[in-house]
Parts: structure tokens; sequence; C-alpha cells
């Protein structure tokens, strides 16, 4: 993952303790203002994400449009990341607060009748934590594919939030035994969520994104083809600080053969093009920075 600054343990504790003895309302000026100071000093983040705007949208958005975009991605982003404080010291019934949940619910329900579990596939739009943590609160049982971060205490912080939620963390690799376990939990009927606009490791494809080739992670393709489950991609976005909506989109409609690699291509083609529409709607809170 890439390092930054603020990623490390000192800055994470801090935040906690801040989140936990201020106010919300405080809490959030001063996330708002930390985001703030991150935009104007911060040239190389303010680069790569006016040069993904210009990419989602063609070029054509206009200047005075993409400098509000672009001062409202550090906002939200600021947001986020206080929102992610807060839901380390919430119960689950707590966090449960936080999201609407969920339009199109009935597509998860339906796909799970069939026995097969599902593959819940989301990107870093909104706040990807709170739309498990809500679906779990739900009753659904929930695994997530989670990549390592940058330190061990920023990965145990992480991890420890999910468990306690009742999630259930399987760390993939280049492991055999994480994707042995993936194919276990959609046989037990459980959801496996993953995130799939950013590729983590060697395992990804070339497919377009925005009308360019990007490498995309084909994990969460090869597992829903492996295991015959139904992809749903699913988001959790921000309408306000502290309230999310979530939504859950169809089934993608999957291919498997008879020639596999043009199935796979087939089916990331599809991934791609639902997370274009979704980043299309929140640029402003698809919170990746590196150049598309």
């Amino acid at each position: 993952m890439r390092e930054h600054f603020l990623d490390k343990p000192f800055w994470y504790l801090q935040a906690l303790k801040t989140v936990q003895s201020l106010p919300t309302p405080i809490t959030y000026g001063l996330a708002r203002l930390v985001a703030a100071l991150v935009f104007f000093f911060s040239t190389r983040d303010r680069r790569h994400v006016s040069q993904n705007l210009d990419v989602i949208f063609n070029g054509y958005q206009p200047p005075a449009g993409q400098r509000l975009l672009l001062w409202r991605f550090f906002q939200n982003y600021g947001i986020y990341i206080a929102d992610f404080f807060r839901l380390l010291s919430m119960n689950l019934e707590e966090s449960r607060a936080f999201a609407r949940l969920y339009e199109g619910r009935h597509h998860l329900d339906e796909a799970l009748a069939k026995g097969r579990g599902a593959v819940l596939l989301t990107a870093h739009i909104g706040h990807w934590e709170i739309g498990g943590l809500g679906l779990r609160a739900m009753g659904y049982p929930v695994n997530v594919v989670a990549i390592k971060h940058n330190t061990l205490f920023t990965n145990t912080l992480v991890n420890v939030m999910r468990a306690r939620h009742g999630i259930r963390i399987i760390e993939v690799e280049e492991s055999t035994f994480g994707a042995i376990e993936l194919v276990k939990a959609l046989d037990r009927n459980e959801l496996v969520a993953v995130l799939g606009d950013k590729p983590f490791s060697e395992r990804s494809e070339v497919t377009t994104f925005f009308g360019r080739p990007v490498q995309l992670p084909v994990g969460p393709v090869l597992l829903a083809m492996a295991a015959r489950a139904p992809i749903i991609p699913a988001f959790s976005v921000m309408e306000a600080p502290g309230r999310y909506r979530g939504i859950i989109e169809p089934p993608l409609e999957l291919h498997y053969g008879p020639d596999r690699s043009e199935a796979l291509q087939h089916n990331l083609l599809q991934v791609a093009r639902v997370f274009e529409r979704y980043i299309r709607l929140y640029p402003d809170q698809w919170y990746v920075v590196e150049p598309i």
C-alpha cells in the first residue's frame, strides 16, 4: 500500500484520543482542518486527484467545478477518517446507526437463497467499512478479504474493529490457504466482501477503465467463477458526516466459457463498468490518490 506521512501509529493514536474525548461536531471540525492542511501542502496528492478527475470526466469538467470537487475530495476524506475512528469505540448496534441500509437489499437476499454465498464487490467509495458493519448488524455473515496495511499497528487496529463486530477477516497475499478459506465461506452461504478497484498484488489483468487500459484485480472474479457464486456490487456512500446510504446492485451476469480467458475478460469489464458508473456519481468520494 502507498505510504503517507500521516499513516503512522503516533497519528492514529492521537486521532483515536481526539475522537474519544471531544464532542462529535468538534471532531468533524478538526478533521476538516487537517484535510485542508493536507490539501494545501500535499501537492502530489492534489495533482494526482486532479489528474484522476480529468480522466473520470474525459476533460469535460469545467475548471471551477473540478476545483470544487478537488476540495470536496479532501474534505470528505477527512470526514471518512473521523468516522473510521468513531467506529473503533462503538459496538455493533451503535455503528449500525451510521448507515441507512440498504437500497436493493432484495438482490442480496435472492442471491443467498440460492445457497452459493455471494462475492460482495465494492470500491474505495464512501465508507466501505461502514457498509460491512451495517450488513453484519442486520445478521448477515460477513467475511472481509484483508490486505495488510503499511504497519502492524494499523493492520491490528482495523482488524480488531472488524473482529469485535463479528466480521471474519481472511488475509490474502499470495497464500493458497487464504483462497481456500474464501471458497469455504461461500460454500457456507456467506458473504465475502472485497475491494476491487485497486490492484494490491500481481494477480491483476488489464481491462478498459475510463477509456484507457488499467490493471484491476482479478481475484474477486476468479473466486466467483471458481465457486459459481454471484458477484454483487455494493457501495456505502456518505450523505452527511456520520450518515451513509448503502446501495446493493443486481448481480453481474458472469460468463464461464468455453474460453475461460475470454470469460474472465468479459467479467472484469463488467466490474470496470459498474465502478465507472459509481465513481462518476461520487467522484469526490472515490478515495484513490494514485493516478489511474
